[in-house]
C-alpha cells in the first residue's frame, strides 16, 4: 500500500519592517486554511516567517532588535498562539521558521515541527550554516546579511525524526522520516548527507534569499538585477533537486519573497521535488501562495536501495577531509622552474614529503561522548569550561556539561567540600554513566570524585589537574602552577608530591583569590594578579604554566601574552578532554584488577546500595 503524504509549502510575500504582527499572522492563518481545504496534512512556512528579514539591518538598540525575536513558548506566546491553535483545530501539522530568543538569552534562527494531534513540538532545528558577516558594509546602499551578528550557529545538529498519524505504517518502512534545514543550509551537501544517512524521506527548508546583493556575493555592482535574481533562483532550484536526488528523498521549500520594505527583493520559487529531482509543484507568483503535492514516500526506495545504497557503495575511508577540515588546503605548489621544457620540477621539500611513508586511519564511525563533570553547583563554571573546549574538538567528539546538584557546595575549597560535592555528583552521574565514553572531573585538585568514578565505571576518568600535569611534563622540563588561594597552593603542592612530580615542578604560587572571587571581582583585576604570578613562576624556572582553576576562558590568552611565546600555558580542561579522546580511540578502559576494583558487590551484600 502506498505511503502517501499530502504536503504543502506556504509561500509568504513581502513583509515590511513596518508591518504589524497581527496583519502578518492573519495572512499565515489564511494560508493554513487554504492548505487545509486542499487536504494538506503538513504545511511548511518560510524562514523567519513572522517578520521582515531583519538581519539586513544594523540595530544599535537592543530593545528594537529583540522585538524581532520570539520569546518564551512559541506554542503559547501571544504572537504565535493563534497559528498553532488553528493547526490543532484543523489537524494539520505545521513547520514554522522564526527568530528564537531562548530563556538564557541566546538567539537562534529556528524552525520547529508542530504535531497537531499531540499539540506539541516534535522537532526543533536551529540553522547551522549562517551566511554573511558580523559587521555591516561601509556602503550605505549595500544589502547587508548580518546573521552572524544576530544569531548563534545552531547547536542541535541535523536530526531526522519520525512522525506518526500521517500515512500507512508498514512493517518494512514504519512512520515517515522527516528532516529540517533553513535557507543557506540547503547549499551544503554535508547537511543533506547527514540527514540522508538517517534514511530521511522528506527534507523541509524555509528560506529568505536575496535576488540582488553584489556586496554579499563579491560580484560587480553593475550586474543586471534581473540576471542576478534569475541566477539566485537557478541555484536554489539546483540544490533542492540535486541534493534531494542524491539522498533519495523529497524536498519541500517555502519562500519569503517579494519586495520587502519596498526596497529589498527576495526570490520566490517555492518547490516540491521528488527523489528523482523532478519538480512536483512550484510557485507562480511572488505573493502569498500555497503549493501542494502528494508525496509517495515509497518512491524513495529505488534510490536508497540501488544508486544511493549507502551501505553498499559509500567509501568513508576516503572522506576524512569532509569532517576534519573546514577551509581549503591546496596541494603543494610546483616550482616555476622547468628543465628543457619538461614538466615543472617539484621543490626539494615537497618531494621529500611526498616520498615519506605514511599511514592514515579510517574515517570516523562513532561519536565519542565525554561528560565534563563540574562537581560544584555553580553552573556558570560548567558553561565556561564547555566554551573553552569547543574550538579544539574534532568533529566526532561531543562534550556534555554536568553541574553537581544541590546540596553540592558552590565552590570547593578543601577536603570537606570535595567529599560533599563528590557524593552529590556520583549519585547523579552513575545512573546515566552508560551514555558516555569518558569522564572529565573539572576541579583543579585530586578530587574525590575521580577515584569514585574510576572504581565504579570502566570508562576512562581523569581530573583536570592530573591532565595538566601530564601535558606539562610532555611540553617542558619544569612546570609551575598558578593557584588561586593560599589553601589551594598547599593542596597543589601535596598533589605534586602525591604524583611524584616534585623534581619537575618549579612550584605553585597563590593569587590570594577565593574561588568565587574569580567570578565576582572585576575581570581586569583578576587577570592582572594572575599574570603577575605567572611571571614570578617563569622567573623561578618554569617553562610551562598550568592554570589552577577551571573555567576562565580569557585567562590562558592573557597569560600567554604576559609570559611570551617561549613559555607554554596549559589549560587542564582542554588537556583533559584531549587526553580522554586519545584513550577512547585506543579502546582503553579503567583497570579493575587492583585499586580500581568496584566495591559494589560488597555494598550489595551489606544491603547498602543507598548511593
Amino acid at each position: 500500500m502506498p505511503r502517501i503524504v499530502r504536503i504543502a509549502a506556504a509561500q509568504v510575500g513581502a513583509v515590511h519592517i513596518w508591518s504589524k504582527r497581527l496583519d502578518t499572522l492573519k495572512r499565515l492563518l489564511k494560508l493554513l486554511d487554504d492548505a487545509a481545504s486542499r487536504g494538506a496534512q503538513v504545511v511548511l512556512f518560510p524562514e523567519t516567517t513572522l517578520t521582515t528579514f531583519f538581519p539586513r539591518y544594523f540595530f544599535s538598540d537592543d530593545a528594537e532588535l529583540e522585538s524581532f525575536f520570539e520569546h518564551g513558548d512559541i506554542i503559547t506566546a501571544s504572537n504565535t498562539k493563534p497559528l498553532f491553535d488553528k493547526a490543532k483545530n484543523l489537524a494539520v501539522d505545521i513547520i514554522l521558521g522564526f527568530a528564537e530568543a531562548t530563556d538564557d538569552g541566546e538567539h537562534f534562527n529556528t524552525q520547529v515541527y508542530y504535531h497537531a494531534k499531540f499539540g506539541s513540538i516534535m522537532s526543533r532545528y536551529r540553522k547551522v550554516h549562517l551566511p554573511g558577516d558580523y559587521e555591516p558594509f561601509s556602503d550605505p546602499d549595500a544589502t547587508n546579511q548580518l546573521e552572524k551578528r544576530y544569531f548563534k550557529p545552531g547547536n542541535l545538529g541535523f536530526e531526522a525524526f519520525r512522525v506518526p498519524d500521517l500515512t500507512t505504517v508498514t512493517p518494512e518502512r514504519g512512520e515517515p522520516i522527516f528532516g529540517q534545514m533553513i535557507c543557506n543550509d540547503r547549499r551544503w551537501a554535508e547537511a543533506w548527507r547527514v540527514l540522508g544517512l538517517q534514511g530521511v524521506e522528506v527534507v523541509f527548508c524555509g528560506y529568505n534569499t536575496t535576488g540582488f546583493a553584489p556586496h554579499m556575493w563579491g560580484s560587480s555592482k553593475t550586474q543586471d538585477p534581473k540576471e542576478a535574481e534569475a541566477m539566485a533562483y537557478f541555484h536554489h532550484k539546483l540544490v533542492m533537486q540535486t541534493h534531494g536526488h542524491t539522498n533519495s528523498c523529497f524536498s519541500v521549500s517555502a519562500a519569503r519573497c517579494g519586495m520587502d520594505d519596498e526596497k529589498y527583493g527576495l526570490i520566490a520559487g517555492s518547490l516540491i521535488t521528488d527523489p528523482q529531482g523532478r519538480v512536483l509543484a512550484k510557485s507562480k507568483t511572488t505573493e502569498d501562495e500555497i503549493i501542494i503535492a502528494d508525496c509517495d514516500l515509497d518512491l524513495c526506495q529505488q534510490g536508497k536501495t540501488r544508486t544511493f545504497d549507502f551501505a553498499r557503495h559509500r567509501r568513508i575511508e576516503h572522506y576524512g577531509r569532509i569532517a576534519n577540515q573546514t577551509g581549503v588546503i591546496e596541494p603543494p605548489r610546483l616550482s616555476s622552474l622547468t628543465l628543457n621544457g619538461s614538466a615543472p620540477m617539484i621543490n626539494d621539500d615537497v618531494a621529500l614529503v611526498n616520498t615519506l611513508p605514511k599511514v592514515s586511519g579510517p574515517a570516523f564511525t562513532k561519536i565519542i561522548r565525554i561528560l565534563l563533570c563540574n562537581p560544584n553547583s555553580t553552573a556558570s563554571i560548567t558553561t565556561s569550561c564547555l566554551a573553552m573546549v569547543a574550538s579544539a574538538l574534532p568533529p566526532d567528539v561531543s562534550v556534555y556539561g554536568f553541574t553537581a546538584p544541590t546540596p553540592a557546595p558552590t565552590a570547593i575549597e578543601g577536603n570537606f567540600d570535595s567529599i560533599m560535592s563528590a557524593a552529590a555528583s556520583a549519585r547523579a552521574i552513575i545512573p546515566i554513566a552508560d551514555r558516555y565514553d569518558a569522564f572529565l572531573v573539572a576541579c583543579y585538585s585530586d578530587h574525590a570524585l575521580i577515584n569514585m568514578l574510576r572504581k565504579e565505571l570502566s570508562q576512562p576518568v581523569i581530573g583536570i589537574m592530573e591532565a595538566s600535569f601530564f601535558a606539562a611534563r610532555t611540553l617542558g622540563d619544569r612546570f609551575g602552577i598558578i593557584s588561586t588561594s593560599q589553601r589551594s597552593k598547599l593542596m597543589h603542592e601535596d598533589s605534586i608530591r602525591h604524583f611524584g612530580l616534585d623534581a619537575f615542578c618549579a612550584g605553585a604560587k597563590s593569587c590570594d583569590l577565593g574561588a568565587l572571587e574569580l567570578e565576582s571581582k572585576p575581570e581586569k583585576e583578576v587577570l592582572s594578579v594572575m599574570c603577575a604570578v605567572a611571571k614570578e613562576l617563569v622567573a623561578d624556572g618554569a617553562d610551562v604554566l598550568t592554570l589552577g582553576y577551571a573555567g576562565m576562558t580569557k585567562l590562558k590568552p592573557a597569560i600567554e601574552e604576559a609570559v611570551g611565546e617561549d613559555v607554554q600555558v596549559v589549560d587542564g580542561v582542554v588537556a583533559g578532554v584531549q587526553h580522554l579522546i586519545g584513550l577512547v580511540r585506543m579502546g582503553s578502559k579503567t583497570a579493575k584488577a587492583g585499586m580500581y576494583e568496584s566495591s559494589a558487590v560488597g555494598r550489595k551484600a551489606r544491603g547498602q546500595e543507598h548511593y
